[in-house]
């Protein structure tokens, strides 16, 4: 016996309904609104009362569990089938994941918020769907005032925020930027200098400064770009002190 059945049944049970004839039971959600005459209390009030109303169905007999958490489209609540019923836009925004469109199942959690207790293999019917996305948005805008309230709390306690503007980003330029000058000392010295143009569009991909020890070693500097002021002897004492360097760590 299905639990659509097994409503009927129990609906037909009752004195008020024998001798009735209906196709199917449809639970209703009753949700009272508080009318309390602060928006802030009755929000709360309604807080608490939807959480309530929202927590599924706890098994009564047997093992301990959820009675409803069975099926991916049995609603966790009133147990009803949700693969026919219409959830109008609540089902783009629940019932599809955002960023792809693509349909996916709605897992209530057994502590109703989100990330509270764990999902369960259950949904919400649309009725259960509507008071849902309400208190989502109770719990937003409790969170939006609460955010107000910090700076306030803040100030009680002597704690002052001060705005800080950042100075212009530094626009940073990329390598071929910073190491043109090299190539062009490199031209100026007559070092030998390699382009590889790639076949497909013509343009240089790589380029290469060949050094050879050889030209290094005889040929003076014709001008400088980099700025350098290292002379022949400062350059030996460093071959010298590096190599000096290498010696030890390899004994």
């Amino acid at each position: 016996m299905t639990n659509e059945d097994r409503m009927s049944a129990l609906m037909g049970q009752l004195p008020q309904n024998r001798g009735l004839d209906w196709d199917a039971v449809m639970p209703v959600i009753e949700f009272t609104f508080s009318t309390h005459a602060d928006p802030v209390k009755a929000r709360k009030q309604n807080i608490k009362k939807a959480m309530k109303t929202l927590r599924p169905t706890k098994r009564i007999t047997g093992f301990f569990g959820y009675k409803f958490a069975n099926a991916p489209f049995r609603c966790v609540i009133t147990g009803v089938d949700c693969r026919n019923m219409d959830y109008g836009d609540l089902f783009n925004q629940y019932f599809r994941d955002p960023s792809t469109m693509q349909a996916r199942p709605f897992r209530p959690w057994t502590g109703v918020i989100e990330g509270k207790g764990r999902q369960l293999n259950g949904t919400y019917c649309p009725q259960a769907m509507q008071l849902y996305h309400l208190l989502q948005e109770w719990l937003e805008q409790e969170d939006q005032e609460n955010e107000r309230g910090f700076f306030k709390a803040m100030k009680k306690k002597g704690v002052k925020f001060v705005p800080i503007k950042k100075g212009p980003k530094k626009e940073e330029a990329p390598l071929i930027v910073k190491w043109t000058p090299a190539f062009i000392e490199a031209q100026r010295d007559g070092l030998p200098i390699i382009h590889y143009k790639n076949p497909i569009t013509g343009e240089n991909d790589i380029t290469m400064i060949v050094f050879d020890n050889r030209i290094l070693a005889n040929t003076m500097p014709q001008n400088t770009t980099l700025g350098s002021n290292m002379s022949v002897d400062k350059y030996y004492q460093m071959v010298e002190r590096a190599a000096k360097e290498e010696q030890e760590q390899s004994q």
